[in-house]
């Protein structure tokens, strides 16, 4: 299947010089599930900040929908960060924009949907997502979860073709976990060209996910469940 992330003799060194990654080779390709398991201090970060194209290797080549993110100028890395749906363990919500402005923010900010569209296509994400707050409050007071929903709700407004999530049920109940899990596998199972990338630090949560793929990064190398990645 064609490779929708593709990393090719990839290192990465600290500022003091350290070896964070070593000689990594990756294809990762559409429609799969894929489970990254990454500890606490182990370069996940980093992983995902080559795949939005946020940071680059010191050697070697990253490739994301086909695009080598290295020789991307800031407006080609734009137009590719709009087709990612990223999913951040922090769930980055505008602190003084309304929970459905939050939501809305992509499809104003990126496609010329008029102003009224944008918000209907909004609320309907929410609902989406089981959402059952007040969308014209600000996002701050609200539960963790809650907070989960608007941004998976955001994430998907521009109908990514990769979905990445990260640390998806950190904070959360088994059951709450459950619930995001399934709309998430729900989003990748409409369209066979989706990728969706997992990663967690806790392992358990690959039972909620059921991937295709578990990969660890570990030993400075991601390295998959059976082989070398």
């Amino acid at each position: 299947m064609p490779a929708l992330v593709e990393l090719t003799n990839v290192y990465a060194y600290s500022g003091d010089g350290r070896l964070l990654f070593e000689d990594v080779n990756l294809s990762l390709g559409n429609g799969e599930k894929v489970f990254l398991a990454a500890p606490l201090g182990s370069g996940k970060s980093l992983f995902l900040n080559w795949l939005a194209g946020v940071e680059r290797p010191d050697k070697g080549t990253v490739r994301v929908l086909g695009h080598d993110i290295s020789v991307l100028d800031a407006g080609a890395l734009n137009a590719l960060r709009c087709r990612l749906g990223l999913i951040i363990k922090d769930n980055a919500l505008i602190s003084n924009l309304k929970v459905i402005e939050n939501c809305a923010l992509p499809l104003l900010y990126h496609t010329d949907m008029p102003h009224d569209e944008a918000m209907k296509k909004a609320r309907s994400l929410l609902d989406s997502t089981g959402f059952t707050g007040d969308p014209w409050e600000l996002p701050g007071p609200l539960p963790n979860y809650a907070k989960k929903q608007i941004a998976i709700a955001r994430s998907l407004a521009l109908d990514p073709e990769i979905i990445i999530c990260e640390n998806l049920g950190d904070g959360l109940t088994s059951g709450e976990r459950a619930r995001l899990f399934e709309l998430i596998l729900g989003y990748h199972a409409g369209a066979g060209s989706r990728l969706l990338l997992v990663t967690s630090t806790d392992k358990f949560d690959a039972a909620f996910v059921k991937p295709d793929r578990v990969l660890r990064i570990e030993n400075n190398r991601i390295t998959e469940d059976g082989a070398s990645a």
